[in-house]
C-alpha cells in the first residue's frame, strides 16, 4: 500500500526563511522562536496562506522521517532508493551513463535523474522513475536532442516544469515533464553552467557558472535571463533561501562561500576556514540552516541563515562506521561527502558520501550524525520524496 504527504508538502512549500536577512518570502510565516520543525509526523501543522488557515491532519501511521531517497549513483550507472526511516535499500535502478543529479516531483511520485555522460559520452538524456510502481524502474526517458551534458535538476511548483542545466549549450532548459520537450532553453551567457537552485515559489532560479565565477538569474515565470552576478573563482555549489532573498555560493578554489543579497544584487558576507572545497551547499526547506558539504576537508559544516553562525562541524574521519576510502573527488581521502537534500517536516539532512559509497543523516538539531546505510558506486545527487512504500 503507498500513502503520500503531499499535504504536508504543500503546507510547507510557504514556510518563511528566517533571518534578520531573509525575511518572510511571499505568502509565507515565520518559523516558531527556535526555528525548529515538529520532531514527528503525527504533529499537526498551522500555517496561514494568502488569509486562508491550512490545518494538516495527524499522521500517526508515519513514522518521523518517512518517506524516500533518490541518489544519483555517478560510477554505478544507476540510482539507489533508500528508505531514509531506516536508512535500507530498497531498489537500485539502472539508468543512463553517468547519472550526476536528482530530483522528486512535489507529489513525491516521480523521481528524475539526469545522465550527464562520462569522458567518452556526452550524455542528452534524463530518466524518470515512477516511486508509486510497485517494482521501480525507469519508466520513461526525456532526449534533450541537441541540449548536451545535463546536470543541476529541480521542479517547478506543482511538478508540471523541470529546470535542467546543459553545460555545453550553457542553457538553462525550461522542460514541460508531461510531455518531455524543451520548453524554453534560456542562456546562461557562462562558460560551465552545472548546478541550480529554484527560489521556493518557482518564479525566479540561478546557477553556478564554474568557468565565469559568477552566477545567473532568471526569471522562470517571464521565462527570461535577467542577468550575472560575480561570486567567487570555480563557484560550483548553490543553493537559495525559501523566498530568494539570498543565494549562497560555494568557490572551489578559493574555499570561500558567498553569500549575495538578490535584491540588491550584491555580496553581503563571505565565509572562510574550510579546510577543503565547498563542493555542495544545501539549506533545509525551514531556511534555518545552510549545510556546506567538503569532500576533499571530508567535513559536513553548518551555518545559521541570517545572522551566518556557525553551528557545527561534523568531521567524518571520526564518526564509527563511515568508511574512509579513495575513489572520489582528486585530492579526496575521506568519506567524501557531496549531494544533500532535506527532509521537509523533521529537521534532517541527507548527504551522500562519493568515496565511502555510504549515505549519511544528519540531525540538524544536534548536528550530529543519526545514522547513515549504503549506496550504489559514486553516489552525488540526492533528493527527497515524501512517499511512503509498504
Amino acid at each position: 500500500m503507498l500513502t503520500l504527504r503531499s499535504t504536508l508538502l504543500a503546507a510547507l512549500a510557504i514556510v518563511a526563511a528566517c533571518g534578520g536577512s531573509n525575511p518572510t518570502p511571499e505568502g509565507g510565516v515565520a518559523p516558531s522562536a527556535n526555528g525548529r520543525r515538529p520532531a514527528t509526523r503525527s504533529d499537526s501543522l498551522r500555517v496561514r496562506a494568502g488569509g486562508n488557515t491550512v490545518v494538516e491532519n495527524a499522521r500517526p501511521d508515519a513514522p518521523a522521517r518517512a518517506g524516500l531517497l533518490v541518489v544519483a549513483n555517478q560510477q554505478g550507472a544507476n540510482a539507489t532508493v533508500i528508505n531514509a526511516a531506516t536508512m535500507q535499500t530498497i531498489a537500485t535502478v539502472p539508468v543512463g551513463i553517468g547519472p550526476h543529479e536528482t530530483a522528486v516531483s512535489p507529489d513525491g511520485r516521480w523521481a528524475v535523474v539526469t545522465n550527464y555522460g562520462d569522458r567518452t559520452v556526452q550524455g542528452n538524456t534524463i530518466s524518470i522513475i515512477d516511486l508509486s510502481a510497485p517494482v521501480l524502474s525507469v519508466t520513461r526517458t526525456i532526449d534533450l536532442g541537441e541540449y548536451h551534458r545535463p546536470h543541476g535538476v529541480a521542479f517547478v511548483r506543482d511538478g508540471a516544469t523541470l529546470l535542467v542545466t546543459s553545460e555545453t549549450s550553457q542553457r538553462l532548459l525550461l522542460v514541460d515533464f508531461a510531455s518531455g520537450k524543451v520548453d524554453t532553453a534560456l542562456a546562461t551567457n557562462a562558460k560551465g553552467s552545472h548546478m541550480v537552485t529554484v527560489r521556493r515559489d518557482g518564479k525566479k532560479a540561478w546557477t553556478a557558472n564554474i568557468g565565469e565565477g559568477t552566477i545567473t538569474e532568471f526569471d522562470i515565470a517571464a521565462r527570461r535571463t535577467v542577468r550575472s552576478l560575480p561570486a567567487a573563482p570555480d563557484d560550483e555549489g548553490i543553493a537559495t533561501t525559501p523566498g530568494g532573498i539570498l543565494v549562497w555560493v560555494g568557490s572551489n578554489t578559493a574555499k570561500t562561500v558567498t553569500i549575495i543579497d538578490t535584491q540588491h544584487g550584491k555580496t553581503v558576507e563571505t565565509l572562510s576556514g574550510f579546510g577543503g572545497a565547498p563542493y555542495r551547499i544545501g539549506i533545509s526547506r525551514t531556511g534555518r540552516v545552510a549545510v556546506v558539504c567538503d569532500p576533499t576537508g571530508n567535513k559536513i559544516w553548518m551555518y545559521e541563515i541570517g545572522s551566518n553562525r556557525h553551528l557545527g562541524t561534523i568531521d567524518l574521519s571520526k564518526v564509527e562506521g563511515i568508511k574512509s576510502q579513495g575513489g572520489g573527488q582528486p585530492g579526496q581521502e575521506g568519506a567524501g561527502p557531496e549531494g544533500v537534500t532535506f527532509d521537509p517536516i523533521v529537521d534532517f539532512a541527507y548527504i551522500t558520501l562519493h568515496g565511502a559509497n555510504q549515505v549519511v543523516a544528519v540531525d540538524l538539531n544536534t548536528y550530529k550524525v543519526a545514522g547513515f546505510g549504503p549506496s550504489g558506486s559514486g553516489p552525488d545527487g540526492i533528493a527527497f520524496s515524501p512517499l511512503v512504500r509498504r
